[in-house]
């Protein structure tokens, strides 16, 4: 017996001796050895946004009570704590630009308070518990600005005690790309004129990066490592700063070597293991392929492994639009982003374990294609009364499952994402179909082999096992037709070749844990000359 584990997923080396496979899709890293399933989207919110989400954040107070946002291109929504309704928080905005030019709302909070910009409209400010959204500093309606409205801008990051804002407009300097701007300190509604003694004294100001030809800026990331309480991202390279008090208040400095980003949204934090344990880090995708930044240095993650088939597979049209989000309850970042016929709709998702160095793909079908990946927490735990209220369809047809920390009210962050209808939709629904291939192989040094039997192995769900062949590295593969598994857990086969390669596959919504390999059974036949 021949047992083949699930290698990893390296679909940028060659087939035959690829110590990986080509395909590994529609699943997840679990373990060194084994791959867990991929659950799909359940709908979650009652009614939709008017158009494409283009920006999620979520928030709680401090009794627990959380709130999720979304935006699309004219307005703002909320969900209010144990409701799943879009509620409109904020409208008449200018229209944002379409996804393919990169339109999108930037999120973050200061306390209780949310802040979410867009780089066409003044910023927005929302204290939990309200209704609506209202300018973060309106200033001054008529005559001189005596009281200066807070600038335009694409990105906000909350730094220590100061509201950060990045690619800016103003009405002295019009647009400036290059520009990080900062509130007064701990007020992130005032924005004193630069330079004037009220922003001295409150420590408000702003810095444009044009020290180095890095471009315009593309993105912040705020306090994940020592010596650098914001990263700031441009097209062609990186920014670090630290915060220094008076008078030069904030040190900025080029991270040398370190890769920019043309994809803001790609932008992630989260951590990365090493020799020395687990460490912080911010996970982006660069010109490259994807990369990692520690604060100091940036090192690739998929090169030699999965960049060139990303990029192969990417729509390029929407490179600006990738999408970046951190799964909390699997250690992996998930990638989102079109690839070639989708028409912008997120339509395959890039997993990457940071904890095993590994990644997989997912391709989801034309009903399942994704506007915007978020996480959001949820923070009301239910009863048997009040899900009969959210669930008129019955306890049976709830998803996710009931054993699903879902339904404990945590507060825990979950994968969310809104569909192609406009819709909010959480994780934890019936797994995926997965695919997984091994590495092509030539079991008998010189021989062809026949292969009697195979078996899955996995801890649960129906599988099919195809096994593919051919004589010449030069021959294109024939793959016979896929064996269901039977009732001593095996698919019997009767094909042959020089060179083998075995695909299993299991339909939609099979419940499991692992899949761990393959056990095949191979007899040498005789040498051709």
């Amino acid at each position: 017996m021949t047992v083949a584990p699930w290698p990893e997923w390296l679909p940028d080396q060659a087939v035959f001796g690829n110590a990986g496979s080509p395909t590994i899709k529609n699943c997840v890293p679990l373990t060194p050895r084994s791959y867990g399933p991929m659950p799909s989207a359940v709908v979650h919110s009652e009614n939709a946004l008017d158009e494409r989400c283009q920006g999620s954040y979520s928030a709680k107070d401090a009794s627990n009570n959380v709130y999720i946002f979304a935006g699309d291109r004219q307005k703002l929504y909320q969900i209010p704590p144990g409701s799943r309704t879009l509620d409109t928080a904020g409208s008449g905005f200018a229209t944002l630009p379409v996804t393919s030019t990169g339109g999108f709302w930037s999120m973050t909070s200061y306390g209780t308070r949310i802040i979410a910009t867009n780089g066409v409209d003044p910023p927005q400010t929302l204290m939990l518990g309200d209704t609506n959204f209202v300018d973060l500093q309106p200033g001054d309606p008529v005559g001189p600005p005596i009281v200066p409205a807070a600038p335009r801008a694409r990105f906000c990051a909350v730094v220590k005690d100061f509201l950060f804002l990045a690619d800016t407009t103003d009405p002295v300097d019009g647009h400036v790309p290059y520009r990080t701007w900062w509130s007064s300190k701990t007020d992130p509604t005032s924005w004193p004129t630069p330079g004037t003694v009220d922003a001295l004294q409150v420590q408000s100001d702003f810095q444009d990066l044009v020290q180095t030809d890095l471009g315009n800026i593309t993105g912040l990331i705020s306090g994940f490592a020592p010596g650098s309480d914001v990263v700031i991202f441009c097209e062609r390279g990186l920014y670090t700063a630290s915060y220094t008090g008076p008078p030069l208040l904030y040190n900025f400095r080029v991270a040398q070597g370190a890769s920019g980003t043309l994809s803001p949204l790609s932008i992630v934090q989260d951590h990365a293991t090493s020799q020395a344990g687990i460490r912080p880090v911010v996970y982006y995708l660069s010109e490259d392929g994807f990369a990692a930044f520690d604060g100091s240095t940036s090192f690739p993650i998929g090169a030699q492994k999965f960049d060139r088939a990303f990029f192969r597979d990417l729509d390029d049209a929407y490179i600006n639009y990738v999408l970046g989000v951190s799964d909390p309850r699997s250690r992996a970042i998930l990638w989102a982003y079109p690839s070639v016929g989708s028409g912008g709709l997120f339509n395959r998702l890039l997993t990457y374990n940071w904890e095993l160095n590994r990644a997989t793909i997912t391709e989801l079908e034309p009903a399942q294609y994704l506007e915007f990946l978020t996480t959001a927490m949820y923070g009301q735990a239910y009863t048997m009364d009040n899900v009969d209220a959210l669930y008129p369809g019955g306890i049976d047809q709830e998803q996710p499952d009931l054993d699903d920390p879902f339904w404990t009210g945590n507060a825990a962050s979950r994968l969310t994402m809104f569909d192609i209808d406009h819709r909010l939709n959480i994780g934890g629904g019936p797994a995926l179909a997965p695919t997984l291939e091994t590495g092509e192989m030539q079991p008998h040094d010189g021989r062809r082999a026949f292969v009697q039997m195979t078996r899955p192995l996995n801890d649960g769900g129906a599988a099919t096992i195809a096994v593919g062949h051919r004589e010449r590295t030069t021959d294109p593969v024939t793959w016979e037709a896929p064996v269901n598994i039977n009732q001593i857990g095996e698919c019997p086969q009767r094909s042959s070749g020089r060179y083998l390669r075995f695909r299993m596959q299991m339909p939609a919504a099979q419940v499991f844990t692992h899949m761990q390999g393959i056990d095949a059974q191979l007899l040498p036949e005789g040498k051709r000359r």
